[in-house]
């Protein structure tokens, strides 16, 4: 396994014994809303090998997420989180150097935001509101004191 992939599933470990699991999900698909985020502003920015670090660093994260998965306990439900994941995964992929790198961008945060309220619905954590993130992405609001 990869250096990146151990990382993120090391922190996928980690923020699951110190708050619930639904909890960490949410705040670790918020944590790939916000490196697409940054990655759309770096590729905007023609800051490519930045973008490519963002961009491995929401793979990474859903890959520690796919990781996780326990098929034989969830049964149908974690094999179509799985298949999710394995796709935003090969999208994510596919962004690198593609002149309609932010409407790709835009495409995979829309569903991933998606999933991620579903999963926020479960915990006392709030919904995460499309409007800013589509303006991040799209470069409407100004991201420098982003992480």
């Amino acid at each position: 396994m990869s250096y990146a992939l151990n990382h993120a599933i090391s922190a996928y470990r980690q923020a699951t014994t110190t708050v619930p699991p639904t909890a960490a999900v949410t705040l670790l698909l918020d944590e790939v809303l916000n490196a697409i985020a940054l990655a759309a502003k770096h590729t905007r920015n023609r800051e490519f090998e930045e973008a490519f670090l963002r961009t491995n660093r929401a793979i990474g994260i859903l890959k520690g997420l796919r990781q996780n998965l326990d098929l034989d306990a969830g049964g149908q439900i974690a094999e179509q989180m799985m298949t999710m994941y394995s796709s935003n995964i090969r999208a994510l992929t596919a962004v690198t150097g593609k002149t309609d790198a932010i409407v790709r961008f835009t495409k995979i945060a829309t569903g991933l935001l998606v999933y991620r309220n579903a999963w926020a619905e479960m915990t006392t954590l709030s919904e995460r509101a499309e409007k800013p993130l589509l303006d991040d992405i799209n470069g409407s609001t100004d991201l420098s004191n982003a992480g």
